[in-house]
């Protein structure tokens, strides 16, 4: 199922809730997530990372970029379009004219923080990004001894899951199948299935290195799709609750 999105329905992905607005950039600055800034009327792009969200004195900071010609171009323009993609979800807003400051003895841009906040995500794609407390494990048996690995969910949605594991290099491989994969979501039940994995990298978590393991369910049942959904939405309403 794809979602298409026109400017009638594009207030349905806008946000406007301050509080809500910083939780989404502070999770693509803490993530560490690739920013595309489209700047010059369109005509020019800035690849760079968000370093922090200072709301104390409303301002976004981002790293200088690599180009001392297109960072003065950039620092010219009066309209600029910020893109990110965690997760296969867009993430947009504007802002205006950036400035020049030192951040932690480096240069860096600042601009005001934005007032509205896209996000753009079909069904499929979208994962939740799960809070350090309520990240459940997930045991896969691996091996011709089936030894029983253990990970952490640290996303989740109606596609697939990503794992967090303590190795960086896991035994598995792209296109494997994990069967009869367990996660324990301790309120609604303890789901099973098979994963597929997809993707595998690593995560930086303060000094150390660790696995990530990117996998699509192999199936879902439709009572298990509900539950899973019942453990998102329970999740959201807690974090949304938090931002007051």
């Amino acid at each position: 199922m794809s979602t298409t999105v026109t400017q009638e329905n594009l207030g349905d992905y806008t946000i406007t809730f301050r509080r809500e607005i910083v939780f989404y950039l502070r999770q693509l600055t803490n993530d560490g997530d690739r920013i595309s800034i489209m700047f010059n009327e369109g005509r020019e792009a800035l690849l760079t990372v968000l370093l922090d969200v200072d709301e104390e004195f409303n301002r976004l900071i981002f790293d200088w970029g690599g180009s001392e010609d297109g960072n003065h171009r950039f620092l010219k323009s009066e309209r600029n379009i910020f893109v990110a993609n965690p997760q296969g979800i867009r993430n947009q807003f504007a802002t205006g004219l950036a400035r020049e400051i030192m951040h932690n003895e480096r240069r860096a841009f600042a601009v005001t923080l934005p007032g509205k906040y896209i996000r753009l995500q079909r069904r499929e794609f979208f994962r939740l990004v799960l809070p350090m407390t309520r990240r459940p494990p997930c045991r896969v048996k691996l091996g011709p001894q089936d030894r029983e690995c253990i990970f952490s969910v640290i996303d989740i949605g109606i596609g697939g899951v990503g794992l967090e594991s303590s190795v960086t290099s896991p035994p598995l491989e792209i296109g494997q199948v994990l069967s009869g994969a367990m996660i324990d979501l301790k309120g609604p039940s303890i789901l099973r299935f098979d994963l597929e994995v997809r993707y595998l990298g690593q995560l930086t978590r303060g000094n150390r290195h660790v696995g990530h393991v990117g996998c699509r369910f192999a199936k879902l049942s439709a009572a298990q799709e509900h539950e899973l959904q019942k453990f998102i939405t329970q999740i959201q309403r807690e974090e949304r609750a938090k931002l007051g």
